[in-house]
């Protein structure tokens, strides 16, 4: 009763304790698919097949590089997506980003930083005005047919803008305005075959301004620049595995993630409390099982059947008679304590002496065992010249000393 007292009392306090843990708000900055955290990008990726219902959406699950140099042969036109805040790619990606939209496709980038490779080959470079402050309100606009479109958004935005760019091969198509100074924030840049829609507030497409009001309205007009064509939706999830960001191997990963999270935090401690309790009242010293201890098994009969089945159905007389003697020499080593070998010349006399046989028919036993041994064919004859050598050899020693009546 009181054992049963004990488990159901720690299943209640473990129960009131995961209950009683609120689940803090992740403010991280991941952009993310997958993610349905406030500055994900779940809700825009579930409502690209809404906004282009024609098209097919493809994940770069690999590396970013990787991807384009196996397409770079298909000339495809596919448009290219990426929202993130830092260009974590390196150089060589993003030429290779730049030679795929040379040959005819196109990419949206939002980043609010500058971009050296942009910078160089596109001449758009990337500034800021000041610090924005958590409740002060940012406009974007961005340009439509019956007009420009402004909306207000007040958490999470920086006052990021192009402030420099070439107007012979680009359009301005948004804004960015805060206390009254404007600059653009939202550009179409012509390259070769294709062209490129540079943007500089990634939180703009995240969940939580997706939720927000009519934010999604501004995220349907931006998009309404991209092409009809397929999307290849780059999740940067191979960078943040190899950054350690969101590494999903690993022992210290895992219970870093477990860590930041008060949920799962407690409910480790609660069960490493628990293992705990439990070696404390498991502990007691317990008896331990007896060990059942058989008898040594008699093998006399196998080996006697082994025999009789041999000499029956194959009546192999070579085989029998290297049998019979392994099994006499044994038997001589176990009464006698003497074994046979080539070298020893006092065999005989060892024989004789320990089993009180004479000398001659010791020496005789002992001379055809060892022709036989030696022969790689026996026949019938030779096996009844042993069987009555041995016979005569335990008779005159009165089998190996034993008394006539004991077996």
């Amino acid at each position: 009763m009181k054992k049963g007292f004990l488990k159901y009392g720690f299943a209640l306090i473990a129960f009131l304790m995961l209950s009683c843990g609120e689940i803090p708000v992740d403010w991280s900055r991941t952009f993310d698919s997958k993610d349905t955290i406030p500055y994900g990008t779940y809700i825009l990726h579930q409502e690209l097949e809404n906004l282009f219902p024609d098209s097919k959406v493809t994940n770069i699950t690999q590396n970013t590089y990787d991807y384009f140099d196996e397409i770079q042969y298909e000339y495809r036109s596919d448009h290219y997506i990426f929202i993130y805040d830092e260009p974590f790619l390196d150089e060589s990606t993003w030429e290779k980003v730049l030679e795929y939209v040379n040959k005819g496709g196109s990419a949206f980038i939002s980043m609010p930083i500058d971009n050296p490779v942009f910078e160089k080959y596109l001449g758009t470079k990337v500034g800021s005005m000041f610090l924005v402050k958590e409740k002060q309100a940012v406009s974007l606009s961005v340009k439509a047919p019956n007009g420009e479109k402004r909306y207000v958004y007040e958490k999470g935005f920086g006052s990021s803008y192009f402030s420099a760019f070439s107007p012979e091969t680009t359009e301005v198509l948004g804004y960015l305005e805060y206390n009254g100074e404007k600059q653009p924030n939202f550009l179409k840049v012509y390259y070769g075959n294709g062209f490129f829609l540079l943007h500089t507030e990634p939180i703009a497409f995240s969940n939580y301004h997706m939720l927000k009001k009519n934010h999604y309205q501004y995220v349907t007009d931006v998009f309404s620049y991209l092409n009809p064509e397929d999307i290849i939706w780059d999740n940067h999830r191979m960078h943040r595995r190899q950054s350690g960001e969101r590494n999903n191997g690993g022992f210290f990963n895992g219970l870093n993630f477990i860590m930041k999270h008060e949920a799962l935090r407690w409910a480790l401690f609660l069960l490493i409390t628990l293992g705990l309790l439990y070696l404390f009242f498991n502990s007691k010293r317990r008896q331990k099982a007896v060990r059942i201890v058989l008898p040594y098994p008699n093998y006399t009969l196998d080996f006697a059947k082994t025999l009789s089945e041999l000499y029956r159905y194959n009546a192999d007389h070579t085989a029998m008679v290297k049998y019979k003697i392994n099994y006499f020499l044994e038997q001589l080593r176990q009464h006698y304590n003497i074994t046979s070998k080539e070298t020893e010349k006092d065999f005989t006399e060892l024989l004789s002496a320990k089993s009180g046989v004479d000398i001659e028919s010791c020496r005789k036993l002992v001379l055809t065992l060892d022709i036989f041994r030696s022969k790689n064919y026996l026949d019938k004859e030779d096996f009844f010249k042993l069987q009555t050598l041995i016979e005569s050899f335990k008779h005159k020693s009165k089998n190996y000393g034993r008394t006539a009546t004991r077996k």
